[in-house]
């Protein structure tokens, strides 16, 4: 049985990793890139490991993790389209990938501090995602100049 404070943990990790994975799909064709693309395709798997990590935990207590609307979808694209609309540099699809994990970081430190009564390993969850966006954030300034 999930407490409300395990789910809004376990949900925010969910999110998030999911959040990755549409991110680098919807920015993927626009990558020009070989290396940068591999390294995008690499952190998409990872994510997509989180997720399953994430959406197993919730399943085992016969509960649903919570979808992103549609109209949300929309948005992300939306908001990746415009941002590359004029620029599809190596250096700018970087630094919008550097901004939208330090935003899950963010996320997931605040669902992690206002949970403190959530279950320790769905902390270490959320806390081993967010290491692994602090490794990505590294490995894309490789790509700023």
């Amino acid at each position: 049985m999930l407490t409300g404070e395990d789910f809004a943990v376990l949900n925010e990790a969910y999110r998030n990793s999911k959040m990755g994975v549409e991110t680098i799909n919807a920015i993927i064709s626009k990558v020009y890139d070989e290396d940068l693309a591999l390294d995008l395709n690499r952190q998409a798997v990872k994510f997509l490991s989180f997720e399953d990590k994430v959406t197993e935990k919730i399943r085992e207590a016969d509960e649903r993790p919570e979808t992103g609307s549609p109209v949300g979808k929309a948005m992300l694209w939306t908001s990746i389209q415009a941002n590359t609309l004029l620029n599809t540099s190596t250096e700018h699809v970087a630094d919008l990938m550097i901004q939208g994990n330090t935003r899950g970081i963010t996320d997931l430190m605040k669902a992690v501090k206002a949970n403190k009564g959530a279950r320790k390993e769905y902390c270490e969850l959320a806390e081993e995602l967010m290491d692994f966006e602090e490794k990505n954030i590294e490995q894309l300034k490789s790509y700023l100049k």
